[in-house]
C-alpha cells in the first residue's frame, strides 16, 4: 500500500538519522559521512528527509511537487524532481539501477530501501597505513620551506620506489604480494595549472616504476625512486596519455592530433589528425586501438587507420578503450549522449571476429587488471567483480573497493590508473567534473543565471525571437521557455544532440545516430527522420530564408565535408531535396556557420595543424580568409553586426576562451581585423560543439563550468598491494 510521507515528520522524530556511512542532523540540516560535511542543495535535502520520515514506504511525486513548490509556481515539476533526485543520487554515489538507498518505483515514487537507525556518535575508520608529506607550516619562509619540500619529497619518493620495486619483484618471481594495502599521498605540482577534465591525467609504467602526468598542458615524467621530474619537450596541449607495453613510449592526443614519444630519447611521432581526446590502448603487436571520431580504431605504427567498432541505434560515442591480453578483444565503454552518463555501458567487442557483448550497464570507464578483475565507476565509487579474459565472461557481483574517485560526469572518464605488479593512482573528489550552468553573459563580465541547475548540457542555441533556448541534456532535446521557467522535452531514449532552429522558429533539426531528424519545436508530434545514412551527419546552419542547410558529413574514416541540404517546410513540417557538396577538402572541414546576410560561410579546418577558423564566400566559395592564425574552434556570428565568435586555447591561461572578430566587407573581398578577447570569464568548451550562442542584444547564452576548481597543491594517491585488496574483498572463486 502507497504511504505518503507527512510534512511534520512523524516517521521519525529523533534529531539525528543514520543509514550507511550517512548521518543526517535534521536539526542542523546537514547530512554527514564519517563526520564529514557532504555538500547537498535544498531540494535534494527535502527529499532525502522526506524519504527518511518514512523508510520503506513509498513517498509519491505529487507529495514530493507539494512540499518543494508552492501551487503557483510554474516549472517543469518532472525534470526538477528528476534532477534533484539525481543530485540526491550523485551525493549519497548511488545507482538508480542498482539502488543501496533509493528505489525508483515507475511513475509512482520513490522509497527508502536501506537500514535507518538513530546517529551515533562516528566510529574510528578501520585501521590502515597511510603515509603523507608531512604537514606544512601555516607561514613558512620560502627559501626554508622549498629546501625542506626537497628533502619531504625526496624521502617519500625514495620510499614509493622502494615499496613498488619490492612489488615487482615479489610479481616477477610468482610470490604473493604484500597483504597490507597501504596509501601514499604526494604533491607533484599547482593546481592553478588547470588540466582538461578529459581522460586520465596520471598514469603509471605497466612495471610500475614511473609515473606520467599532465601539467600546465604538458607530460612530465617521474621514476618514482628519485625527486625530480622531468618535462617532456614536444608535449605542448597534451592530453589523455597512455604506456606502450614495454613501457619505453607514450602515446598522447594534441589539438586533436595522435601522437608518441619515446622516454629515452625524446622522439615525437605524429599518427595523425581527428583523434578526439577519448583515449587509447597500445597493443603488443605495436597496433593502437584509440577513439577516434566518436568510434574505435585501429592504428597502425604508420599511421594507417583501420575503423573498429559501429554505433548500436541509440548510441553517440565509443570511448576508453583497453585491449585485453593476447590481443584478442577491447573493452569500450559506450554511450548515448556526447556528455553524460545517463544509459552509459562498458562493452566488449572481439578482435578477431567483430561479436561484442554488453558487460555492464550504469557503469563507465572499464578497465581489465592483471589480478583477473574487471573494474569500473560508477558516480565516483570504483566497483570490481571476476572477469574471464578468455571467455569475456563475468562472475559474482559487483563490490565497491574504492570510493571518491575523481571522474568526469560528462565524458565518463576516471582519474585512477594500474600497474601490472598491483599498483593504482588515482585523484579523489567527491563530485564528478563537467557539469555545467545556463548563464547570460556580456562583454562587461557580467553574468546572471539563466538555467542554474547543474548539468550535462550541450549545444545552448536560442530561438529566432529569443524567447526559447533548446540545448542538448543527457542525450535528449529539450526546449526552456524563458518566460515562463518551464521546460519541453522532445526525444526520449538518448543518442540526440546539436539541436538547430529553422528560421521561422517553428521546428529543429537536429542529429540522430544515422541521419537528421526534425520535431515540431512546441513538443507536439513525434521527431521524424529528415536524411537516412550510415554517417553521421550533424546540423550546423540555416540560410536566412530556411531554404538550405549547411551540415557537416563524416564518414567512417574520420572523413568530413560539409554539405548543403534543400529544405522544403510547410505546416506539415519539414521535407528533404537534393543534397550537394558545399565545401570539400583533403581534410576535415567542420562548423559551418551561413552569416546572417547570407553571403559568407565561416567554419574551421586543420589544414595547417590546429584548427583554424576561414570565411569564404557562400554559396560559390573560392578564395578564403584566415581569420584566425593562432588556431580557433566553432565559430558564431554575432546576429547584431559585423562581429565573428570563436573559441582560441590560450597558451598563457592554459584554458580555451572566446574570442571575436569585426569584419567588413568590401566588393567581393572579406576584412576581418585582429582577434580579441570577449570576455575574461571562464567558460565551459567542449571539442565536439559549440557551448555558446549570441543573443540579439549583444549578450550570449554562455555554459558556465558548474564549481570552479579551488587553488593549491595537486595530489596523486598511490595504493600499495591493491591486487591483494581486491582478492581480499572481492574472491574470485
Amino acid at each position: 500500500m502507497e504511504k505518503t510521507a507527512q510534512p511534520g515528520g512523524h516517521g521519525n522524530s529523533s534529531p539525528g538519522v543514520r543509514f550507511g556511512p550517512f548521518e543526517l542532523d535534521l536539526r542542523a540540516g546537514e547530512l554527514r559521512k564519517a563526520g564529514r560535511r557532504i555538500r547537498l542543495q535544498e531540494q535534494p535535502f527535502q527529499i532525502l528527509r522526506m524519504l527518511l520520515e518514512s523508510p520503506g514506504e513509498v513517498v509519491s511525486r505529487e507529495e514530493i511537487r507539494k512540499r518543494l513548490w508552492p501551487d503557483d509556481t510554474v516549472v517543469e515539476f518532472d525534470h526538477s524532481i528528476n534532477a534533484a533526485v539525481k543530485r540526491l543520487r550523485d551525493a549519497l554515489r548511488d545507482s538508480a539501477e542498482s539502488p543501496r538507498y533509493i528505489e525508483t518505483l515507475a511513475r509512482r515514487g520513490y522509497r527508502f530501501i536501506a537500514e535507518v537507525g538513530t546517529a551515533e556518535p562516528p566510529r574510528p575508520a578501520e585501521p590502515l597505513i597511510v603515509i603523507r608529506n608531512p604537514p606544512r607550516e601555516p607561514v613558512p619562509p620560502r627559501a626554508r620551506w622549498q629546501g625542506w619540500r626537497w628533502v619531504i619529497a625526496a624521502a617519500a619518493l625514495t620510499l614509493i620506489g622502494l615499496m613498488i620495486e619490492a612489488g615487482a619483484v615479489y610479481y616477477r618471481r610468482g610470490a604473493e604480494p604484500l597483504p597490507l594495502l597501504t596509501r601514499l599521498d604526494l604533491e607533484i605540482g599547482s593546481e592553478d595549472s588547470p588540466r582538461g577534465e578529459r581522460g586520465t591525467s596520471a598514469i603509471l609504467s605497466p612495471d610500475g616504476t614511473r609515473l606520467v602526468y599532465v601539467a600546465q598542458s604538458k607530460l612530465f615524467v617521474r621514476r618514482l625512486d628519485q625527486a625530480a621530474s622531468t618535462e617532456l619537450a614536444g608535449t605542448e596541449r597534451a592530453q589523455t596519455p597512455f604506456f606502450s607495453p614495454d613501457g619505453q613510449w607514450v602515446a598522447f592526443v594534441s589539438t586533436n592530433r595522435l601522437k608518441k614519444i619515446s622516454l629515452e630519447s625524446g622522439q615525437v611521432i605524429d599518427l595523425g589528425r581527428d583523434s578526439l581526446g577519448d583515449g587509447g590502448s597500445w597493443s603488443e603487436d605495436g597496433n593502437i586501438v584509440a577513439a577516434t571520431d566518436v568510434r574505435l580504431s585501429r592504428i597502425a605504427a604508420d599511421g594507417a587507420r583501420t575503423p573498429l567498432t559501429e554505433l548500436a541505434p541509440g548510441e553517440m560515442a565509443h570511448r576508453w578503450p583497453q585491449i585485453l591480453p593476447g590481443g584478442k578483444a577491447v573493452l569500450f565503454s559506450a554511450y548515448r549522449s556526447m556528455t553524460g552518463l545517463d544509459g552509459a555501458t562498458v562493452e566488449v567487442q572481439s578482435l578477431r571476429n567483430g561479436r561484442r557483448k554488453t558487460l555492464v550497464r550504469g557503469g563507465t570507464f572499464g578497465r581489465y587488471l592483471a589480478s583477473g578483475y574487471l573494474v569500473y565507476i560508477n558516480q565516483g565509487r570504483l566497483f570490481a567483480l571476476p572477469f574471464d579474459p578468455d571467455r569475456l565472461e563475468l562472475h559474482g557481483t559487483a563490490t565497491p573497493v574504492l570510493e571518491d574517485v575523481a571522474y568526469s560526469a560528462a565524458y565518463g572518464s576516471a582519474q585512477i590508473d594500474f600497474s601490472r605488479t598491483g599498483t593504482a593512482v588515482y585523484r579523489s573528489s567527491r563530485m564528478g567534473a563537467g557539469l555545467v550552468t545556463v548563464q547570460w553573459l556580456d562583454a562587461a563580465n557580467n553574468a546572471r543565471p539563466l538555467l542554474p541547475v547543474p548539468g550535462n548540457y550541450l549545444s545552448p542555441t536560442l530561438s529566432p525571437d529569443s524567447s526559447r533556448l533548446a540545448l542538448t541534456s543527457a542525450g535528449d532535446i529539450w526546449v526552456y521557455r524563458l518566460g515562463r521557467e518551464s521546460m519541453i522535452r522532445l526525444t526520449y531514449g538518448g543518442g540526440y544532440g546539436n539541436p538547430l532552429w529553422t528560421p521561422d522558429g517553428r521546428y529543429l533539426v537536429f542529429r540522430a545516430a544515422r541521419g537528421l531528424w526534425w520535431t515540431h519545436a512546441d513538443g507536439t508530434g513525434r521527431p521524424q527522420p529528415l536524411t537516412q545514412t550510415e554517417h553521421q551527419q550533424t546540423p550546423w546552419s540555416f540560410t536566412p530564408d530556411g531554404k538550405q542547410l549547411a551540415f557537416v558529413e563524416t564518414a567512417r574514416q574520420g572523413d568530413a565535408v560539409i554539405r548543403s541540404l534543400l529544405v522544403e517546410s510547410d505546416r506539415s513540417g519539414l521535407r528533404a531535396g537534393t543534397v550537394e557538396v558545399l565545401l570539400q577538402r583533403p581534410f576535415p572541414v567542420r562548423g559551418p556557420m551561413i552569416s546572417p546576410d547570407g553571403r559568407w560561410l565561416a567554419y574551421m579546418s586543420n589544414e595547417k595543424g590546429p584548427y583554424r577558423v576561414y570565411v569564404t564566400a557562400f554559396p560559390g566559395g573560392g578564395r578564403e580568409w584566415a581569420i584566425s592564425d593562432d588556431g580557433g574552434t566553432y565559430p558564431a556570428w554575432s546576429r547584431r553586426g559585423h562581429e565573428i565568435y570563436f573559441w582560441q586555447f590560450d597558451e598563457h591561461r592554459l584554458r580555451s576562451q572566446l574570442m571575436v572578430v569585426s569584419w567588413q566587407a568590401r566588393d567581393d573581398a572579406f576584412l576581418a581585423e585582429k582577434p580579441r578577447p570577449w570576455t575574461g570569464k571562464t567558460m565551459a568548451s567542449f571539442s565536439t560543439t559549440r557551448s555558446y550562442d549570441p543573443a540579439p542584444d549583444g549578450r550570449i547564452v554562455a555554459l558556465m563550468p558548474a564549481d570552479a576548481p579551488a587553488a593549491g597543491q595537486d595530489h596523486v594517491i598511490f595504493l600499495l598491494n591493491f591486487f591483494d585488496e581486491l582478492r581480499r574483498r572481492v574472491p574470485s572463486d
